[in-house]
């Protein structure tokens, strides 16, 4: 096949495990080439990255995404994220004589003269980018790598900004605030929900509330994920309610010095909170099905898949008052202030015991997620190739 127009993506993230931005990244690989079957698509991957996946568990993805016609898989192994993005990217794509990047994971490759479309997610990285934060018990060494990556952070974010030709978002609320901190990029600036996540899809609806047992949240251990108050709200709920609706936190890495290890320890819930670790996409599946409702009360989300997985699958939700997931989910979401717990106890509350709020939530939430189509955005994305392109 003799294409004219060679479309290379960064698909690095092919190979590591499938949530948020890897799976952005994969359902991107896997739309487009079918949306531009004029266009040759080159992905360009890792597989010597130690943060990968095992090969068994990615190569199936790698086989998915290759079977199209114009799409070539290219390995180029590197051990190092800065080597391979500013070094062995550039040679990639003048040895391939790339017409369009596309790199879709918050990066940019710096070192090169092709037209570059860019996805940033969010700009967390850089609004919480600490230059010189020196720890002390860590040691020269470790404070040099951590001095070297905030760097390369900062330059990705200052000069990438400008570099780029376009950047695409994920939501409204993300394009505002990228806008906030680089007002010169407001006139190359788009934004493209994704679609549902994959294996949420055109799920059988339980909607027997009565056999929904459970309040379900996701492990994320930072600050921005709000821990500390979701924990801290369940435990306020009445102690009948906790009996027939225990905590299970999904996804749980952290250690026992973690904010979530460490608020179960302080409000005496090592018992009644079950901790899970990292799941499968089947489990996670399942966990969801069976809950009665989801808490998602994050200070901040450039997205927030698991908001659109909940509501896909007919699991109500509380939030916080974070200005992307009410954005996402409107009047399908119960919300509350992120820092108020109690406030977001009397939410969660009324989900379960209340059997119509719930039942409403749950049509207001499986009929929203219904405007989120991996299709749709691979078109609206698509059209920004080929105009790029032309």
């Amino acid at each position: 096949m003799n294409l004219e127009k060679k479309v290379a993506i960064d698909a690095r993230f092919l190979t590591r495990q499938q949530r948020g931005m890897p799976l952005y990244v994969y359902m991107l690989c896997k739309y487009l080439p079918k949306v531009l079957p004029e266009v040759k698509f080159y992905f360009f991957i890792n597989t010597a990255f130690e943060h990968n996946e095992s090969e068994e568990k990615y190569r199936h993805r790698i086989e998915n995404v290759a079977t199209a016609e114009n799409v070539e898989i290219v390995n180029a192994d590197s051990e190092g994220e800065i080597v391979w993005e500013q070094s062995i990217l550039p040679r990639l794509l003048k040895q391939y004589q790339i017409d369009l990047l596309h790199m879709p994971a918050n990066r940019v490759c710096l070192l090169t003269r092709v037209p570059q479309i860019v996805t940033f997610h969010d700009v967390m990285e850089w609004t919480q980018l600490n230059l010189f934060n020196y720890q002390s018990g860590q040691g020269l060494r470790s404070n040099l790598y951590s001095f070297r990556m905030s760097l390369y952070r900062w330059v990705t974010y200052f000069w990438g900004m400008r570099k780029a030709h376009k950047i695409l978002s994920i939501s409204q609320y993300a394009v505002d605030s990228i806008v906030e901190s680089f007002p010169i990029v407001n006139d190359k600036m788009a934004y493209i929900y994704h679609g549902i996540p994959q294996g949420f899809e055109s799920k059988e609806l339980n909607n027997n509330v009565a056999e929904r047992k459970g309040v379900l949240m996701l492990g994320g251990d930072s600050q921005q994920k709000n821990p500390v108050n979701a924990i801290l709200a369940w435990s306020k709920l009445p102690l009948e309610l906790q009996i027939q609706h225990p905590l299970t936190i999904a996804g749980y890495t952290g250690s026992e010095h973690s904010l979530i290890a460490q608020t179960i320890k302080q409000l005496d819930l090592t018992d009644k909170v079950i901790l899970k670790g990292w799941i499968t996409t089947e489990e996670l599946i399942a966990l969801f099905m069976q809950a009665r409702a989801f808490l998602f009360v994050s200070h901040e989300e450039g997205f927030g898949f698991p908001l659109l997985q909940s509501m896909s699958i007919g699991t109500p939700v509380v939030t916080s008052t974070a200005a992307v997931l009410t954005e996402i989910g409107q009047d399908s979401v119960l919300s509350a202030e992120a820092n108020n717990a109690s406030e977001i106890m009397q939410k969660l509350k009324m989900l379960l015991s209340d059997e119509q709020t719930w039942l409403q939530q749950q049509t207001k939430g499986c009929a929203r997620a219904q405007d989120f189509d991996w299709q749709e955005a691979a078109n609206h994305i698509a059209g920004i190739y080929a105009k790029m392109l032309r």
